[in-house]
């Protein structure tokens, strides 16, 4: 029994070969495989040979002649290397290209799935970085924004600004930073009167009004409550009155519309301050108190008669000391002050309050 198993198994291989493709041919004649025993002793041979019964006649290879089992297979039966081998490695060779080219194609297509999620979140924040920065009532740029950017533009500024001295250079043009800050008079009584949604709608009005006064790259900011500071970027530091009053003029012109039946007039006061504020003394005083002095050049428009506007700017002839006191008290010994000329109504109404 277990010899005859194991010559079932040596002849099963051959039997296959000899029932897909019965005729083949052997040197140009057409050879018939002879089809397997079941048993080594219907082939002849008895159990004890040493040598397995086979279908096939193998020439034997010449002595010293070490051939492959391809090369071997492949000379005497060549048709079956043909047939069988040929188109095998044909396949192989296709499933590669395919299987290149795929993976060619993944990687490509991940790449650019890759390429195109980060573009997405590249742009998801520059959304959520505009978002901060902006005023979600007016659409104009918040307080954030100028902490943010405002350091470049300094750097810009001090630049032209250092070793003027050293040079004996006259002060550059269109150098320089203007601070105003603007405030609307009497807003609390416009909320009171006509409710928190005109006042919003107030507010609104104003900062579009302000857009339109001043460039592109100007800063048009909502300071908080019904304060707006605006940055006049890189102009002439003597601008700065005329800029003052451009300002309070639109809006003593403007007409507020609450809804389509009613429409109010409003005024503001502006204070304003230029960076650096002394040409002679440039890096004596830092841009936030820059924003201070205009804020207090702010609360003496909003003291004397409102509807008006008030400058300080340093000057040659007032030095600057180390330790300088910014306040209302000190402020003509270290700044010229200037303010819009009042009117004859505004003059009588002050001699009539005194």
């Amino acid at each position: 029994m277990p010899n005859a198993f194991i010559a079932s198994a040596l002849a099963a291989p051959y039997s296959m070969v000899a029932t897909a493709s019965p005729k083949l041919e052997l040197n140009g004649r057409q050879f018939q495989f002879a089809p397997a025993q079941s048993s080594m002793a219907s082939a002849g041979h008895s159990p004890n040979s040493r040598a397995a019964a086979s279908p096939l006649h193998v020439p034997s290879r010449p002595p010293g002649i070490a051939s492959s089992w391809l090369v071997e297979l492949k000379a005497h039966y060549p048709n079956l290397l043909l047939h069988y081998l040929a188109p095998l490695i044909a396949i192989a060779f296709v499933m590669q290209r395919v299987y290149r080219q795929a993976s060619t194609l993944s990687r490509t297509r991940l790449e650019q799935a890759i390429d195109e999620r980060t573009q997405a979140l590249q742009l998801e924040n520059l959304r959520l970085q505009e978002m901060s920065h902006r005023d979600p009532l007016t659409g104009l740029k918040n307080r954030r924004f100028v902490e943010e950017m405002i350091a470049q533009d300094l750097n810009r500024v001090d630049r032209c600004y250092d070793g003027l001295l050293l040079r004996n250079e006259q002060a550059p043009s269109k150098a320089d930073l203007l601070a105003l800050i603007i405030d609307i008079d009497h807003f609390k009584p416009i909320n009171d009167t006509y409710g928190h949604l005109a006042g919003d709608r107030v507010l609104s009005q104003v900062g579009q009004q302000l857009t339109t006064l001043f460039r592109n790259y100007d800063y048009v900011v909502r300071w908080g409550g019904e304060e707006f500071l605006v940055v006049a970027r890189f102009v002439d530091r003597q601008e700065i009155n005329q800029l003052a009053e451009k300002v309070r003029h639109a809006i003593e012109s403007m007409e507020i519309e609450l809804d389509a039946k009613r429409t109010i007039k409003i005024t503001a006061s502006v204070g304003a301050a230029p960076y650096p504020f002394s040409t002679a003394q440039a890096d004596m005083i830092s841009w936030e108190q820059v924003v201070h002095l205009a804020d207090m050049a702010l609360y003496q428009a909003k003291t004397s008669s409102r509807n008006t506007w008030f400058s300080y700017m340093g000057s040659d002839q007032l030095p600057i000391p180390d330790d300088p006191q910014l306040d209302h008290t000190e402020i003509h010994r270290i700044a010229k002050v200037s303010s819009k000329p009042l009117s004859r109504q505004s003059l009588d109404l002050r001699r009539a309050s005194l």
